[in-house]
């Protein structure tokens, strides 16, 4: 008989996610700051110092996780999420201090996700993604987004994230778009069964509907000069 041959595969490496240990906080800046084109803000140091505002927070207003291997003794990734800008600095939002305060209440923004360039590729940020997506559905946050380079598009699309230039809000008080300039993009994940992206007629970028109550699109939807026909 012939032989049948054995096919070893290498074993998946252990990742484990918990949030920053004050042992870890210099480690942890350093790992951030790889990710940052800009740099990192110097109030993010002093946010890690803070006791948890509420949960899922960490360190104030902020949510901040690590994750080690079994062979690294320090953080080998870090990711940094907080309640997003859009939500209270959008005009929209400005205008309207009980949408900022419910956007603020059910949107995540992850403003940092680095790993070690010594371990990437070993399904670390994918890691820290999802433990940052499994607290903020604890907390009924309903949508996740960040900014990044056009790059890792097929990377976050992988993950079930919608990348574009564009992304558009129906809120009560008219369309919020979540715009950056080129070449970055904004991508943007429901985290609750009842909020979705479509592509509507006339939209400069996808559409998320039912972040807001009331706010479904009905399938006739479409968007004339600049404005939402519902």
């Amino acid at each position: 008989m012939p032989r049948t041959a054995t096919v070893s595969r290498p074993r998946a490496t252990r990742i484990d996610v918990a949030p920053l240990d004050s042992a870890d906080h210099s480690a942890y800046l350093a790992l951030l700051d790889l990710a940052l084109d800009q740099g990192l803000p110097a109030e993010v140091a002093d946010i890690l110092t803070l006791a948890p505002f509420k949960h899922p927070f960490t360190h104030g207003p902020a949510l901040c996780m690590t994750a080690r291997t079994r062979r690294t003794t320090t953080p080998a990734g870090a990711v940094f999420a907080a309640v997003p800008e859009w939500a209270y600095e959008h005009p929209l939002s400005q205008a309207n201090p009980r949408l900022s305060d419910f956007l603020a209440a059910t949107n995540i923004g992850i403003y940092g996700l680095a790993v070690a360039p010594e371990h990437r590729h070993l399904g670390i940020a994918r890691s820290l993604l999802a433990k940052t997506e499994t607290l903020a559905r604890s907390t009924r946050y309903r949508l996740a987004s960040l900014i990044h380079k056009p790059e890792l598009a097929d990377f976050y699309q992988h993950l079930g994230y919608t990348s574009a230039h564009h992304i558009v809000i129906p809120t009560p008080d008219g369309a919020m778009a979540l715009t950056q300039p080129r070449p970055m993009m904004t991508a943007v994940k429901p985290l609750h069964p009842s909020v979705r992206i479509r592509t509507v007629p006339g939209a400069p970028g996808p559409v998320v509907t039912g972040l807001l109550p009331g706010c479904d699109l009905p399938p006739t939807a479409h968007f004339r000069n600049g404005h939402l026909i519902a």
